[in-house]
């Protein structure tokens, strides 16, 4: 498998999975109810980018920077503080739901 094809079998689960987000949420929320709805996929993505040194922040910036792919589905509202998924305070963008 590769880095490309790993990703894109997160990619597949976008359209359904921003359906159930709040009409308001995180990169970070999103990316966590992603890695816990397809743990496989997800932990595939993370090998694929093991030897970067920091395979959890390329591919969570991967996975949000998706979301440019969707203007009918999601708006950037900008970025702003968030705690990620190891509980650490961060920023990260802030997308709303359309529709």
């Amino acid at each position: 498998m590769t880095a490309r094809d790993a990703l894109q079998a997160l990619y597949q689960h976008y359209r359904p999975l921003i359906a159930t987000m709040p009409e308001r949420f995180s990169s970070h929320e999103f990316i966590l109810k992603l890695a816990q709805g397809h743990q496989r996929e997800y932990v595939a993505a993370l090998v694929e980018y093991s030897d970067s040194g920091e395979p959890f922040r390329v591919v969570h910036q991967q996975l949000s920077r998706h979301f440019r792919f969707y203007p009918d589905l999601v708006e950037y509202l900008g970025d702003g503080p968030s705690v990620d998924i190891f509980g650490k305070s961060n920023s990260c963008a802030f997308w709303k739901r359309l529709g």
